[in-house]
């Protein structure tokens, strides 16, 4: 237990970072979660519903559509995300020469906006003016050309790279101070004892991160659910609604339908679904047998 001293040096510090946490998420939290239970109409007036709102989303078929493709993409990026993010901070972590050049590349794309990198994007995915599909034929691998925002079967993939292109650059960085905070005796004592670095790697580099990847793995679920600008500024939901996410499908029956009881429903829902996943996903990872 603290003692008297300590509480008081503790509080005043604690004041701030609660007094924010309660005014930017608390507050509009309760206000969501009120106009959930509100059915609004186009006039401005709003009328008590309860629960309805919530049994509408159970047979909702959009919201569902939503829900799947919203995983998908979560699941999808963290496939594209994490394997080179891995490669990338190890190789960086072994002070290769240019070291200094190779983390303002892969950190250059962070800096852009979300608007500018999806617009470029989608010049790039363009079926003819844009660069990939005149490059594959150029490369005689015209086979492998697509409409990739364009064709339901590529579309989520597309934009989910995008997405993890632009943000890959954060997830290097955090996993560079992860390899740097590794004792090195114990790295070398293993190398003395004759393991190679795919040993040293996968048996002790990897264990004494784990925490710091239950960390990046959460921030990357709550970061994924949340997907909104990539989708809308690159596709708008379709084509035929296989990039529909929660975040679009929530800002267009809001603005577009001037639903807000509907879409504050949405986003309560949303709120619950991302809490619930990274708590399970923290209660999975986590490894109390693990002490360093």
């Amino acid at each position: 237990m603290l003692k008297a001293a300590q509480r008081r040096i503790i509080i005043p510090f604690l004041i701030p970072a609660l007094a924010l946490l309660g005014i930017f998420f608390l507050y509009p939290l309760i206000k969501t979660v009120d106009l959930s239970l509100n059915e609004f109409s186009r006039t401005g007036t709003m009328r008590f519903v309860g629960i309805d709102q919530y049994r509408l989303l159970t047979g909702d078929p959009a919201f569902f559509n939503s829900l799947k493709n919203t995983f998908l993409l979560t699941l999808i990026g963290s496939g594209m995300l994490f394997p080179p993010a891995m490669a990338i901070a190890w190789a960086l972590s072994q002070r290769i020469h240019g070291e200094r050049f190779f983390r303002f590349v892969v950190f250059a794309p962070v800096v852009l906006s979300v608007a500018v990198v999806s617009l470029m994007w989608k010049f790039l995915y363009h079926p003819t003016l844009g660069l990939i599909n005149p490059t594959l034929e150029s490369m005689g691998l015209g086979a492998l050309a697509k409409i990739w925002l364009g064709d339901p079967s590529t579309a989520l993939a597309a934009v989910t790279f995008v997405s993890v292109w632009h943000g890959i650059g954060i997830w290097i960085v955090l996993l560079c101070a992860g390899f740097e905070r590794l004792p090195t005796d114990v790295l070398q004592a293993a190398r003395i004892d004759g393991a190679g670095e795919w040993r040293v790697f996968w048996s002790i580099m990897l264990p004494m991160m784990l925490d710091l990847m239950r960390m990046l793995a959460i921030l990357w679920v709550v970061q994924s659910l949340q997907t909104f600008a990539f989708v809308y500024i690159m596709t708008g939901g379709g084509p035929f609604g296989s990039t529909d996410t929660v975040g679009t499908l929530m800002y267009r029956v809001a603005f577009d339908q001037a639903d807000f009881g509907y879409a504050a429903a949405i986003g309560v829902v949303l709120v619950v679904v991302m809490l619930t996943v990274a708590k399970l996903l923290n209660k999975v990872m986590k490894r109390d047998d693990l002490q360093y």
